[in-house]
């Protein structure tokens, strides 16, 4: 099933809705793709892909999208993308990961894709009609070890707030996040418009169109 998505993507790559022009600090997005051909894949590591986990997660992304009722119509950003971004089945789509090797996969399928950190995303203010992100990193806070070895922990909300942050500076118009951390225990609850935290764990927020 994977593999007919690939011509579609391909097909459709001339039919991508226009994005602002310029990024973050100056710099058109249609050059920060050029910066991307010109990056030196070849010495970037290849990493073997699972066909059959690709698919379960894109079924995932389908449901998970389906149960927050959004209906994308228009550009995306796909946030710590990985290997099996949203561009597989959402064509007007750009990829972000920090990893080079994932980043290098999506190339390889036709899926306009960038590396960046999520800390400083080189995206202008309300760039992309939609900001989503499935399973977004997550940064454990160590309370303490004890004498048998075992790490306690808390999640970092400091570090979801800034990550809510950053998607809420990008998108013009909702934001879907799915990640139990983050539903748990969301920022800005005054601009969610639907929480999942009952099978699929996932927040809707609104596009905060003062945010800059």
């Amino acid at each position: 099933m994977i593999t007919k998505l690939k011509p579609l993507l391909r097909t459709a790559s001339s039919q991508i809705s226009p994005l602002r022009k310029n990024a973050g600090n100056g710099i058109p997005l249609l050059a920060m793709l050029a910066q991307m051909d010109l990056y030196d894949w070849d010495s970037v590591e290849d990493i073997p892909i699972n066909e059959d986990e690709r698919w379960r997660r894109l079924k995932y992304f389908d449901e998970v999208i389906s149960a927050s009722g959004v209906r994308f119509n228009g550009s995306l950003l796909d946030l710590a993308s990985g290997t099996t971004s949203l561009a597989y089945l959402y064509p007007d789509t750009v990829a972000v990961d920090d990893d080079p090797r994932k980043i290098k996969v999506l190339r390889r399928d036709g899926i306009k894709a960038v590396i960046a950190d999520i800390g400083s995303l080189p995206f202008e203010s309300k760039s992309f009609d939609y900001v989503v992100s499935f399973s977004p990193p997550q940064k454990p806070i160590i309370l303490h070890s004890d004498n048998t070895g075992y790490q306690h922990f808390i999640i970092d909300q400091v570090y979801n707030r800034e990550f809510v942050d950053a998607t809420l500076r990008i998108a013009r118009k909702k934001i879907l996040i799915a990640s139990h951390a983050i539903a748990m225990e969301p920022p800005y609850e005054p601009l969610i418009e639907k929480r999942g935290t009952n099978g699929y764990y996932y927040v809707l927020y609104r596009a905060n169109n003062d945010f800059v």
